[in-house]
């Protein structure tokens, strides 16, 4: 059963504005008269101001001025523009954390984003906080502008907000501009806020998690490196996708080239290089079970040779309290070994969905609940202490070499390529084991997208869906 919200399904305020903006639409220019394309917003007039900006900045890299300069030419609304950024800008630069790929710092930019034009001037938002991100080992500036034209696709759709592009000139590298998110990654989340987590509240998250991952697939996508170190949250219940240096198009695969964080890749991805939107799906259940009972899958064991070959002969992690019986079935189903009988992230959030609104699942998923807490009052959470200090949490390019594969389809013994030594810079791991201070410390801060308004009540749910309306729902 699906279920799709209409407008009959929202407060009448809502559908009162709603009707409003699509019958006014966004009014007219005062200076041209043309008919306004985002809110105070008129690309023509708006377009000019920022050629005529040009010649007062500049990168310093002409690949990467014209980048910016055409964004700026085409951006309809202030979500759609990114800038030039002097370092000189920003202050309080403090370094946060290393990943696989990147380092991150946190810093004040002065004088915030642009959020609206009067034909006049630009009114920006002011001084806020900000996420600086550099790539690793970066040998050309295609990668790093890869990055972010990955990003700027998603933004407004559960994705992180780009501001733009500055040059640390003291180590003289371009460092990508976006917000803060509050509470960093996932992970972090998990290990600072578990216990004010209600089952209504994890909900929203698989919820707002899931609709990301449903906007990456629905343009024919693939994320690739999908784990909860790369997911953010700047309120307790609002998640955001981030980081996708990996994401590729379903139609481009690389086998010799193999990316990730182990314990959240699917068999066919470390068996043969493999990688479809199925392989994220396979990531989501680890997440699941992750956001459900605190736990990271394989925290307990090293993530070598040895994980990998159990994975691929159909280990999966142990679930370390009871869950109710609909979510365990979804997440059952996210570890299908075969791909083609997993879930796709559109029916994923309409079960997830149904959770939440279709009164009949609801009272089903309530008594399960009911049962789970009873079962769980000797829980304890997980401990990031107690993390094997040869599990890696960050993404890394896996070496190869030549072993058996079993395959669970017809017990034929193949020959895939496998990591030979997967323990490798351990220092990498160290955001995991101590509080996970997160590579990727941002979020999307568009103003019409805001939600999750009153989270303090203990069973109060803010749902995004895909009309962005906030809706409250108890469980």
């Amino acid at each position: 059963m699906r279920l799709r919200l209409t407008r009959r399904d929202m407060p009448a305020t809502y559908r009162l504005t709603i009707t409003i903006a699509l019958s006014i639409g966004f009014g007219q220019c005062s200076k041209c008269h043309q008919d306004n394309t985002g809110r105070n917003w008129c690309h023509p007039c708006n377009a000019k101001k920022f050629q005529n900006e040009f010649n007062k900045w500049t990168s310093e890299n002409k690949e990467i001025d014209k980048f910016i300069q055409q964004i700026q030419l085409n951006a309809n609304n202030h979500s759609e523009i990114i800038e030039w950024i002097p370092f000189g800008r920003l202050e309080n630069v403090t370094y946060l954390a290393k990943g696989g790929f990147s380092t991150v710092h946190k810093a004040n930019w002065l004088d915030g984003f642009i959020k609206f034009s009067d034909q006049v001037v630009w009114h920006r938002n002011g001084k806020q906080s900000i996420c600086l991100k550099s790539l690793d080992n970066l040998t050309n500036e295609n990668d790093f502008l890869q990055e972010i034209k990955n990003q700027l696709k998603f933004r407004g759709k559960n994705s992180v907000a780009i501001y733009g592009i500055t040059k640390n000139p003291t180590e003289n590298e371009y460092m990508i501009v976006m917000n803060y998110a509050e509470y960093g990654s996932l992970r972090k989340l998990l290990n600072n806020k578990f216990e004010e987590l209600t089952w209504g509240k994890k909900s929203s998250i698989l919820l707002n998690i899931v609709y990301g991952l449903k906007n990456i697939h629905k343009m024919g996508l693939m994320h690739k490196d999908f784990h909860s170190g790369n997911i953010v949250n700047q309120k307790p219940t609002l998640s955001y996708i981030t980081d996708f240096g990996l994401c590729k198009p379903v139609s481009e695969n690389d086998p010799e080239k193999i990316y990730g964080v182990i314990p959240y890749m699917a068999p066919e991805s470390l068996s043969r290089g493999e990688y479809t939107q199925a392989s994220d799906i396979y990531s989501f259940g680890m997440i699941m079970l992750e956001v459900l009972t605190s736990y990271p899958p394989y925290y307990n064991i090293p993530h070598n040779e040895n994980l990998a070959i159990d994975i691929c002969k159909g280990l999966k992690p142990e679930i370390k309290c009871e869950i109710p019986q609909f979510f365990k079935e979804i997440i059952e189903k996210c570890w299908n070994f075969d791909p083609l009988n997993r879930p796709t992230a559109e029916e994923l959030y309409s079960q997830l969905l149904e959770c939440l609104y279709d009164n009949e699942i609801k009272k089903q998923v309530k008594k399960q609940i009911k049962v789970a807490k009873k079962s769980n009052k000797d829980f304890i959470k997980y401990d990031p202490n107690e993390v094997h200090p040869e599990a890696i949490y960050t993404s890394r390019l896996i070496p190869k070499i030549t072993i058996p594969e079993y395959d669970t389809f017809n017990s034929r013994q193949n020959f895939f390529s496998i990591p030979d030594n997967l323990i490798e810079d351990k220092n990498n791991n160290e955001d995991n084991n101590e509080n996970n201070k997160d590579d990727n410390n941002t979020n999307n801060t568009n103003n019409s997208n805001k939600r999750d308004k009153d989270d303090d009540g203990d069973d109060n749910v803010v749902v995004s869906v895909e009309s962005h309306i906030e809706k409250k729902q108890k469980f």
